[in-house]
């Protein structure tokens, strides 16, 4: 029990060394003056308040979702609730299929089921927190939701509230790497009650591609597929490091590397693709080619440059 503890606590000082080195990396997705980059389902769930983002009791359906998807990110914001505020924020979520994604709660301290599984920042019915917050009404907190892969991080306050590996959570199992972020509606039973976010910001980790780089040493198949999908998403600027892991010692990678670099040349050769991501993904492939002195690597990259000659 002792060795799992310092396990954990070097985890913990391993993974808030890492974010105190994030700053300037965040896009504030939330423009204080309306909705733009955000779907709502339905109207009247949300409405912009003194550069607030407010929902009242409406029920299920009122939900707001970004335009685009996210997988691997860090989301931070501040969120206020009512006496009886009752919201949440949806993970890697499909507004079309229930069972895709998760939410991490947001609940004010009314209800008599709210247990460990079920408070503020829990991942609603699938992780117990392991760190209760303060959840005091009526004031402001931050809240900072981390997706590294398998890895689901939450902290309220600077604090973590919840650390999971989804591998290890059944009810998690199967669930998709990327899909929309969202905010509930609140659907307290009371009327007039609410929930309040400001200072919403996200770091798409999937935009980096020493990020995405690090993910071909992984060997479970649903993160080499979002790395192949992320890789060719960004096209030329993966070239490189890509060519350099095809010529690298571990064989996930090397094969993970071959494979995404074909993704990327069928990208820019697909029919009515825009002509420049081709020619950037051909400038890069030719740089390689000159600074590498592996002849099977060599050969695959001169193949790979015949397809967007």
């Amino acid at each position: 029990m002792k060795k799992r503890i310092v396990l954990v606590l070097a985890a913990l000082l391993l993974v808030t060394a890492g974010w105190a080195q994030e700053e300037g990396k965040f896009v504030q997705v939330f423009n204080g003056n309306d909705l733009s980059g955000w779907k709502l389902m339905k109207p009247g769930g949300f409405e912009v308040e003194n550069g607030e983002l407010v929902t009242r009791s409406r029920g299920n359906g009122f939900d707001l979702y970004t335009a685009r998807k996210y997988g691997n990110f860090v989301m931070r914001f501040e969120f206020l609730l009512s006496d009886v505020g009752n919201s949440g924020v949806f993970i890697r979520h499909d507004p079309a299929d229930p069972s895709a994604g998760f939410e991490v709660q947001l609940l004010a301290p009314w209800t008599p089921w709210r247990d460990d599984l079920h408070c503020t920042g829990s991942l609603y019915g699938h992780v117990a927190i392991t760190n209760r917050p303060d959840e005091t009404t009526g004031k402001w907190y931050s809240m900072e939701i981390r997706c590294d892969r398998k890895m689901v991080t939450v902290l309220v306050d600077g604090k973590v509230t919840t650390m999971a590996d989804t591998d290890t959570v059944k009810s998690l199992a199967g669930k998709p790497l990327s899909g929309f972020i969202g905010f509930q509606s609140n659907h307290s039973p009371k009327k007039d009650q609410f929930a309040r976010f400001r200072n919403i910001f996200i770091r798409d980790l999937d935009a980096e591609p020493d990020y995405v780089l690090k993910g071909f040493a992984e060997t479970a198949g649903n993160i080499r597929k979002h790395n192949f999908e992320t890789a060719a998403a960004l096209g030329a600027v993966m070239v490189t490091p890509l060519a350099g892991l095809v010529t690298g010692k571990n064989p996930a990678a090397r094969e993970g590397a071959r494979q995404a670099l074909f993704d990327i040349v069928a990208r820019v050769t697909a029919p009515g693709s825009d002509p420049g991501p081709k020619k950037e993904v051909q400038k890069a492939l030719k740089k390689c080619i000159k600074g590498n002195k592996d002849r099977e690597a060599v050969e695959y990259l001169r193949r790979l440059y015949a397809m967007v000659k």
